[in-house]
């Protein structure tokens, strides 16, 4: 691939980054309920999903979305009913201490998780990968190493929009939470990621 193909592919990777969707939306209430950390590695989990289908849309495995929708019908019924979860769970959470967040250690498996799922049943993720990307990219001329290039360009599109937002989330996060705001901050989070696993379940 040439230097201008994978920098026209950043710049679109970007905007498909910065239009809102569940993923963004999740990212901003973790990040104003938890920290930078927990949300941050939310969207780590998020590229994970995108990596799924990026790579099934290069290796031309378009045909298990026609072939496998029972199959996409419980993943999205799990994992809408597990941020759900999670919503409830941090509805219910205790006002964060400000000043302080969560490590990065705390929880982030249930965040990789969390993001994997928002993304692997996202429309916008699958319309773009599966739909937009191979109008984009000559998918059948790919070679290993410009699935590779294409893969790290995406990635790094993907990670430098969501630091910004997780980071973002965090800085807001002491303005909001003077007096009784923390546990707003978590009520409005925790009813954001739940209403983000209802649309997951039912879209």
């Amino acid at each position: 691939m040439t230097l201008s193909a994978l920098l026209g592919l950043f710049a679109a990777t970007l905007l498909f980054a910065i239009t809102p969707g569940p993923g963004t939306i999740a990212v901003i209430s973790r990040g104003l309920s938890r920290g930078f950390w927990p949300s941050f590695v939310l969207g780590i989990g998020l590229t994970l999903g995108d990596m799924i289908y990026l790579w099934a849309a290069m290796l031309s495995l378009g045909f298990i979305a026609d072939h496998a929708g029972f199959l996409f019908q419980w993943v999205r019924w799990l994992g809408g009913a597990y941020l759900i979860w999670i919503g409830i769970q941090t509805f219910r959470s205790p006002a964060p201490v400000m000043g302080s967040e969560q490590p990065i250690g705390s929880g982030w498996i249930k965040s990789l998780i969390a993001g994997c799922a928002i993304s692997c049943t996202n429309p916008k993720v699958i319309l773009f990968y599966l739909g937009f990307l191979p109008v984009f990219l000559d998918m059948a001329a790919l070679t290993l190493a410009d699935m590779l290039w294409v893969s790290l360009v995406i990635e790094l599109a993907l990670l430098t929009v969501l630091f910004g937002i997780s980071l973002s989330a965090h800085r807001v996060r002491p303005l909001l939470a003077r007096g009784r705001f923390g546990t707003w901050i978590n009520r409005v989070a925790g009813t954001t990621m739940g209403g983000v696993g209802v649309a997951v379940a039912t879209t």
